[in-house]
């Protein structure tokens, strides 16, 4: 049993050959640990986080190559439904999320055995629970057990331009998809400090036009629904540091050594409304150059354009999985809060993630969003050309989001034309459709036939 566990054992309190393992949630383990009196830890085996339902599958493996763990309590915070996910598996045979490398009938011998022998416990009760738990050294399975070790379907990565990527929408849920694809199709492949493979790519910078946070879409394919959502703003909109959490974001935002720095950016503008001082940190240099638990947002700034409010977060580390959707609804939140105090209207909001992942456990998952969701293409943020033929030329006019005229440009050929309006697309999809379409144009000055846009 030296080797043992098999996974995530860096990750893991590793205690003694006792029967009972702990799976936390989203609250910090070393929290619960240290909360513990010392006759409940000489009961305890091992103990981790759970979050994600994928946890479960290793939760399921380690069991099986230790035998001696014979009772499992599951408590903390369910920050991504993890925990609801274990009560399902155990109490509603959901195996939805269960490795195919794991036979049908194991799974069923450890539902069995566990959904009798576990404990869903508040953490507020954990050691007077454990305390009066009577332990017996009993092994809960005959065999020790090693299962293949689970298969990704992954594409291969493609060459891309490494760093800096820009994906904008007006959904966060569409945004959410082209994130993901982006970063299966290009992502880099490599370890993580989590034991376990990652997909990276480097700056992608997301930008929401005009989704409400009070009124959020919230398709069927996300991780969480609009009541967990509801119960998430509160880490970005209150200063409350919740039990077995070290800090949250709005911890650090709001009451940073004492400081409410969001009010300080809303005193900021209305000082001075082209001030580019409005800014809040979340990194504390004493702290978090040394800490292994530093906040992944370290930046929020706000500035001012055409009587609106702009924001700009920069991530140092982005889950862009199970983290980035919430983080950009809670942003959306405190964007909000500025513009209402500052009585002036909502901009665009950019978010910034430097290393920009998804981990192993989900890469599955991803694929399955990606697939079963629809990328939708905007509009183009720097207008709309219409393309017309007069007099043997070709006539491209430039107009804004609105439909008012910005400029025209004239010629006879497509590519004399692309050197001129090239650098007002902003968008691919957008560039490639006017390229046909310009080509069209050319096409029929010299076969002299009619043009009209968007028609065979």
């Amino acid at each position: 049993m030296n080797d043992w566990p098999k996974y995530y054992k860096n990750q893991l309190i590793i205690n003694s050959d006792k029967g009972i393992a702990i799976t936390c949630g989203w609250t910090k383990k070393e929290d619960i640990w240290n909360n513990l009196s010392s006759d409940s830890k000489e009961k305890v085996s091992v103990m981790g986080q759970l979050y994600s339902k994928e946890g479960i599958n290793f939760i399921i493996r380690n069991t099986f190559l230790n035998p001696k763990i014979n009772f499992l309590i599951v408590t903390g915070r369910d920050a991504s439904g993890s925990i609801k996910s274990f009560n399902d598996f155990l109490f509603n045979q959901d195996n939805t999320f269960i490795h195919q490398e794991i036979p049908t009938d194991k799974v069923e011998e450890f539902r069995n055995y566990f959904s009798k022998n576990c404990a869903f416990i508040e953490l507020s009760e954990i050691d007077n629970f454990i305390k009066k738990l009577e332990v017996k050294e009993h092994n809960w399975t005959k065999n020790i057990l090693s299962f293949k070790d689970h298969t990704y379907t992954i594409t291969s990565t493609f060459p891309s331009e490494k760093i800096g990527f820009r994906i904008e929408g007006k959904r966060i849920a569409d945004i959410w998809i082209k994130v993901l694809d982006k970063i299966n199709k290009f992502g880099f492949e490599k370890m993580s400090s989590y034991d376990e493979k990652q997909r990276e790519l480097l700056d992608i910078i997301t930008v929401i036009d005009g989704e409400d946070p009070d009124n959020p879409y919230i398709p069927d394919y996300f991780y969480f629904n609009k009541n967990d959502l509801i119960n998430y703003y509160p880490q970005m909109m209150t200063d409350a540091v919740f039990p077995g959490v070290e800090y949250t974001y709005g911890s650090r935002l709001r009451n940073h050594e004492g400081i409410n720095q969001i009010d300080l950016i809303v005193k900021e503008l209305q000082r001075e409304a082209f001030s580019r001082r409005a800014i809040a940190f979340t990194w504390n240099v004493e702290k978090d150059c040394k800490s292994s638990k530093s906040p992944c947002l370290d930046l929020v700034q706000a500035l001012i354009q055409d009587n609106k409010i702009y924001l700009t977060a920069y991530f140092r580390s982005n889950d862009m999985f199970r983290a980035w959707p919430q983080n950009a609804f809670g942003l959306l939140k405190i964007q909000k809060e500025i513009a209402e105090k500052l009585n002036i209207g909502l901009g665009k909001l950019a978010i910034i993630s430097s290393s920009a992942h998804i981990y192993e456990r989900d890469f599955l998952e991803a694929q399955k969003v990606i697939e079963n969701g629809k990328i939708l293409f905007d509009k183009d943020p720097r207008g709309n050309f219409l393309i017309e033929i007069a007099e043997d030329q070709i006539t491209v006019k430039h107009f804004d989001q609105e439909g008012k005229l910005l400029q025209d440009f004239k010629g006879k050929k497509a590519n004399e034309l692309k050197n001129q309006i090239s650098q007002f697309i902003s968008d691919i999809d957008h560039a490639l459709y006017l390229g046909g379409e310009l080509m069209r144009a050319e096409k029929a000055i010299k076969e002299k036939e009619d043009f009209i846009q968007d028609e065979d």
